[in-house]
Parts: structure tokens; C-alpha cells; sequence
């Protein structure tokens, strides 16, 4: 074998056990790594309130919520499935679900076109952008889509956009204020 050939295999051995020796990136010292960290957290919370969304569980849904935390719609009441055009705080934000399926167990069912046993929600979101403006902080924007699957049809119930104010709170990302555009 050529001697430069060697050569550069060797420098390519030394390049890769070096690498092997390095300490992995933490999020402690790399703020790159802490970034990427910090998304995963705010991805991972939004698609806990957009299951429990989908699932009518109330405490999943306001989980990802600060116990301050606001929750908006904007425009002119009354909306859809909603008691109020605002909740303050964690238990009202748990409301717009518990109520929900309130509501539905006291609706008398012949007064219904769908079998309610059918009723499926699915919250579908898009062009999702996550801004994170310092190491506590961050907003979050997507379009939104709810779709209701009964025995009947499958049709859009409503569509808009969230615009999420996000706050790292003794380590743990929170929603602290959603504002649902419609």
C-alpha cells in the first residue's frame, strides 16, 4: 500500500477515535443541544393538549397549561362548544373539555342526527412554527383544524389558529397564554 495512502488512513483513525473520546454534548454546556431540547419539551406538550383534545380528557388537555395560564377566543361570542370567550387559570381551561362531555351526557339523543357513540374528534395542526426568544420563553403558532368523524359524515367543524405564549418554569415548558383565532 502507498505510504500516503497509509498516512491518510491513519489521520482518518486518529480523526475517529478522538471523536469516539469526546465528551458528548449536554444541554449544560452546549447551547445548541439545550435548543433542541427546549423544542422537543414544547412539541411534546402541544401534542399532549391536542390528544387530549381528541380523547375528551379534560386533564390531559390543561396539563401542559401554567396554573395561571389564559385561554383566549377572539371576536364575538358565543363560539361553539365554549361556555365563555375566556378562561384564567388551569380549572377553567379544564372546563372547555369537562363541559363538553357534560354537556353530551345530558343531551337527550333522539333529539341528535349522528349516533353519539360514533362521535370521533380529531385536532389537526399545520405550518406549526415554535420561537424560542430566550432560555425561558418561547411563542408558538399553527393553523388548526377540527374534524368530526360520526356515523353519519366526516366534515370540518371549524378552523383558525393558535398563538401560544410558552414559559420554562422550574425546568418544564408551560402554555401560559393561547389565544384561539377563528
Amino acid at each position: 500500500m502507498p505510504r500516503k495512502t497509509i498516512a491518510a488512513c491513519l489521520i482518518v483513525c486518529a480523526a475517529l477515535y478522538l471523536a469516539a473520546c469526546a465528551p458528548a454534548p449536554n444541554a449544560a454546556t452546549d447551547p445548541a443541544m439545550q435548543r433542541l431540547l427546549d423544542r422537543e419539551a414544547i412539541e411534546a406538550l402541544l401534542f399532549q393538549t391536542n390528544l387530549g383534545f381528541e380523547l375528551s380528557d379534560a386533564d390531559q388537555f390543561a396539563a401542559p397549561f401554567a396554573p395561571d395560564a389564559v385561554y383566549e377566543l377572539n371576536g364575538e361570542g358565543p363560539v361553539f362548544g365554549y361556555q365563555r370567550m375566556r378562561y384564567e387559570g388551569r380549572d377553567q381551561i379544564r372546563e372547555i373539555i369537562s363541559d363538553r362531555i357534560e354537556r353530551s351526557a345530558n343531551t337527550d339523543p333522539k333529539t341528535l342526527t349522528y349516533d353519539p357513540a360514533s362521535l370521533r374528534r380529531y385536532n389537526r395542526n399545520s405550518d406549526s412554527l415554535i420561537e424560542l426568544i430566550d432560555a425561558t420563553h418561547a411563542r408558538h403558532r399553527s393553523t388548526w383544524m377540527v374534524v368530526m368523524h360520526t356515523n353519519v359524515n366526516v366534515h370540518i367543524s371549524s378552523v383558525g389558529r393558535y398563538e401560544d405564549e410558552l414559559e420554562k418554569r422550574d425546568g418544564v415548558w408551560m402554555i401560559t397564554k393561547r389565544l384561539r383565532v377563528e
